[in-house]
């Protein structure tokens, strides 16, 4: 696809009118009609521009990543992503963004028990250096560039590994799906922080070490 944001919006809305049912974090789960009629995210509501930044797809499953940008209102650019589940009968789709760029307080609530997967090595360190708390370990596997692209900004190695480690403590995530290409994964994730939320990180990886990181979810509390 050309790198073209009104080819990216046409493409979006094209898919999600395929789709038999949806879940979106403020309307719900409900059908490609009342997601055109009623979600805060469809491409046709006032949007100054929408670009696809990513796509990470499998067999079971497609991310989508985007930058829906605004003329008005802060924030100029909201990240939203789609996950095309391709896994049943008919097509099924699940949208994950930061319900706070709305001025929303609630966050989006736990979407999906945890499927069946072959965990990837680096992914497997990571997961168990964040939810464990552990600093030595968090060193080991974030790589000293890594920048994260979290629910609060833009954070860099020191400031992510200092959040997650020590007296503040692990996360208590649970990582539902993985989707890989290459050395990126999409992982659909639930935090059972309080209060409990759905989430969608995109990770990538270079010798066996973090280097990047899309978070979509929020408001998070800690």
């Amino acid at each position: 696809m050309a790198n073209d944001p009104d080819e990216h919006a046409a493409a979006l809305i094209e898919r999600i009118r395929m789709q038999d049912r949806i879940d979106d974090p403020t309307v719900g789960w409900c059908d490609a009609g009342a997601f055109e009629a009623e979600s805060l995210v469809w491409p046709e509501r006032t949007w100054a521009a929408i670009e696809r930044i990513s796509a990470t797809e499998s067999a079971e499953r497609d991310v989508w990543e985007y930058a829906f940008r605004r003329d008005d209102g802060q924030p100029g650019e909201v990240p939203v992503a789609f996950v095309w589940d391709k896994t049943g009968a008919e097509p099924r789709a699940r949208v994950y963004y930061n319900k706070a760029h709305f001025g929303l307080a609630d966050p989006r609530r736990p979407v999906l028990a945890r499927t069946d997967f072959e965990w990837p090595d680096e992914l497997e360190r990571y997961f168990r250096a964040v939810t464990r708390g552990d600093r030595a370990l968090l060193e080991a596997v974030v790589h000293p560039d890594a920048e994260f692209h979290s629910p609060l900004g833009i954070v860099g190695r020191d400031v992510f590994v200092a959040a997650f480690s020590g007296g503040n403590g692990g996360v208590p995530l649970e990582f539902n799906t993985v989707t890989r290409a290459g050395d990126e994964y999409a992982v659909e994730f639930t935090s059972w922080r309080r209060p409990p939320h759905a989430g969608l990180g995109v990770y990538s990886f270079r010798e066996g070490m973090i280097v990047g990181a899309r978070v979509y979810e929020g408001p998070v509390y800690r």
